[in-house]
């Protein structure tokens, strides 16, 4: 009963102490001993800096989370193992913004804690609330995290859409958005027999000129503060992944408007148009358009000395397309003994086809026209230039403005397009 009575009285307070002095027949000095140590004070706890973490291994994170196709092309391979071995792929965009608000010193343990200061830790802006912030600690940068992974989504995007247009036309970068003017050299510049005395005539030169322009194509997406509250990394990831696709559709868009806006570019005159049913993609009517191509001539009158390389066709036309230019017979059922079976066009031209010549949102489509076309780099019927000769979109990561809650991505693209020389193209109407 002494016992029983020191116990409690030690054990004031700590009811499990108690309890288990009692039951196991703990002294006075052992209980006195557990109540001390349950009575020591604690540190408060705080988050130890990985310093693994860095804004290359948090990027390749985000970018096996997404399910992107190639992240081996895309991050450094240390990044990638030390991404997969944290995260497993399985990064929400709630544990990106922590992960780079602790490695910037915030000891907020949970998003939803504190999610201002978890935001502002992690953007980078010196807080973390109520002066939680250790010093000595490498940065992360998220916004550039977030323009990052987003570029590399985007592009994803970008080059997964039909790049038909890259194959058939003239490629060339621009400084500014003025309209830039080309010039080709024409002239005769044919040798002549020297006579005699040893005097060369001159030549003569003229030009040939082609106007160009390039602008901006643009569209902007706001990642909410209900997206990241609601933890959906796919805002960074699919989103540009769209717009990437966006931007590729802007350029296909405005290129087969300008490609198929041809009334004045393909014409008798220009004897580079085809009519009539004798033009349908046959062998007959495929040496035609070769004829026809091989007929242009100079601004002197003198051959063109150029031939066709390329045989643009619809969808409709891949089949038959593929099979005049690849199949090494050509045989037809008629009452004829003897016929050839030789196909001559086999290899001459390498076929292109575009989903976007009978598409019917673009005017002056058909699933029966083709083309013949010479090889850009010879000759180009139409040309796209990019602003400074950057081909692909970019994307920017923002704060929204002051009246919306979030941040905001942008994705914009500076390129146009134009025709250029007609003799560089036939066109057969198939019909």
């Amino acid at each position: 009963t002494e016992r029983i009575t020191a116990v409690r009285t030690l054990a004031t307070g700590h009811p499990t102490i108690e309890a288990k002095a009692i039951k196991e027949g703990w002294d006075a000095q052992r209980t006195e001993l557990e109540v001390l140590r349950a009575n020591r004070p604690t540190a408060p706890a705080v988050h130890i800096h990985d310093h693994e973490i860095t804004g290359a291994v948090l990027e390749a994170a985000c970018i096996q989370a997404g399910r992107h196709d190639a992240p081996e092309k895309l991050c450094d391979p240390k990044a990638l193992e030390a991404a997969s071995q944290r995260f497993r792929g399985r990064l929400s965009l709630q544990r990106l913004i922590l992960e780079a608000a602790w490695a910037n010193g915030c000891t907020v343990r949970a998003f939803k804690d504190d999610p201002r200061a978890v935001l502002t830790a992690a953007w980078g802006e010196g807080g973390a609330g109520n002066g939680q912030v250790r010093a000595g600690l490498s940065h992360i940068d998220l916004p550039g995290i977030l323009s990052n992974v987003a570029n590399k989504f985007l592009l994803n995007g970008f080059h997964s859409t039909e790049a038909t247009w890259r194959n058939i036309c003239r490629i060339a970068p621009v400084g500014d958005f003025k309209q830039v003017t080309r010039y080709r050299l024409v002239g005769n510049m044919t040798y002549e027999r020297v006579a005699p005395g040893g005097e060369i005539k001159h030549g003569s030169l003229g030009e040939e000129r082609f106007t160009n322009q390039a602008a901006t194509y643009g569209k902007m997406v706001s990642i909410s503060r209900e997206d990241i509250i609601n933890d959906d990394l796919g805002v960074i990831t699919s989103v540009p992944q769209e717009l990437g696709r966006g931007a590729a559709q802007s350029l296909n868009d405005l290129f087969w408007t300008v490609f198929l806006d041809h009334a004045a570019f393909f014409t008798a005159g220009n004897k580079n148009l085809l009519l009539g049913v004798d033009t349908a993609l046959t062998i007959d009517g495929l040496s035609k358009a070769e004829v026809q191509f091989n007929e242009q001539v100079d601004g002197t009158g003198r051959p063109l000395g150029i031939a066709p390389a390329i045989l643009l066709v619809p969808t409709a036309l891949t089949a038959i397309g593929s099979a005049l230019i690849k199949a090494t017979e050509i045989r037809e059922t008629t009452a004829n003994a003897k016929y050839p079976v030789f196909n001559p066009h086999q290899g001459k031209f390498r076929l292109e086809t575009s989903r976007f010549l009978n598409s019917p949102k673009i005017p002056g489509g058909s699933p029966k026209a083709w083309y013949l076309l010479a090889d850009p780099a010879d000759i180009a019927a139409i040309e796209v230039v990019f602003l400074n000769g950057q081909e692909a979109p970019v994307i920017e990561t923002a704060d929204a403005d002051f009246s919306t809650l979030g941040i905001q991505l942008r994705g914009y693209h500076d390129f146009g397009c134009a025709k250029q020389d007609p003799r560089a193209a036939v066109k057969a109407k198939g019909e």
